[in-house]
């Protein structure tokens, strides 16, 4: 008597067994595949630090001393610096600021903080800093304070990012 006829279905092959077990892994690889092909057609993403994003412009501005300052910082880069990542190097920021040049500015995200800071050096080499210690939304809001021969000041500022 033969058990394989009748109204049972056919024997399975074992070879095609292990291929049916992989199936359902390669639906779980989807969706990377998605992130894949985005990554592929959009380029890879730019870095980011915090709020800070490469391509970006800040727009620092604030009363302090009788009048109100406004600065625009890029975020041409990001650099690990000494107290967090920075849009310009720690040794460009050092020289910049030994060398008081005008017009330099330079964003800086402490992550262990997560404080955010924007220094810059205006044209008649007054030195600003706009420290922001709580990053909820924009426009961030923090303390200005401003250093010019010996002379120092404080007040109030607010960074926006304009993309």
């Amino acid at each position: 008597m033969n058990l394989m006829r009748g109204p049972y279905p056919a024997p399975m092959n074992l070879k095609v067994l292990p291929a049916l077990l992989a199936l359902p892994l390669l639906g779980a690889c989807a969706p990377l595949a998605s992130i894949l092909a985005n990554s592929e057609n959009e380029g890879p993403r730019p870095r980011t630090a915090g709020p800070l994003t490469v391509g970006q412009t800040w727009t620092v501005s604030g009363p302090i001393d009788g009048r109100t300052v406004t600065q625009s910082v890029n975020i041409p880069n990001l650099l690990d610096v000494a107290d967090g990542t920075a849009s310009v190097s720690g040794l460009d920021q050092a020289q910049a600021f030994d060398s008081n040049q005008a017009g330099f500015s330079v964003a800086t995200f402490n992550k262990d903080r997560r404080t955010l800071r924007f220094n810059w050096i205006a044209e008649d080499g007054a030195q600003y800093t706009c420290q922001i210690d709580t990053l909820l939304s924009q426009p961030y809001s923090g303390r200005l304070t401003l250093k010019k021969s010996g002379y120092e000041a404080t007040g109030t500022c607010t960074a926006t990012s304009s993309s």
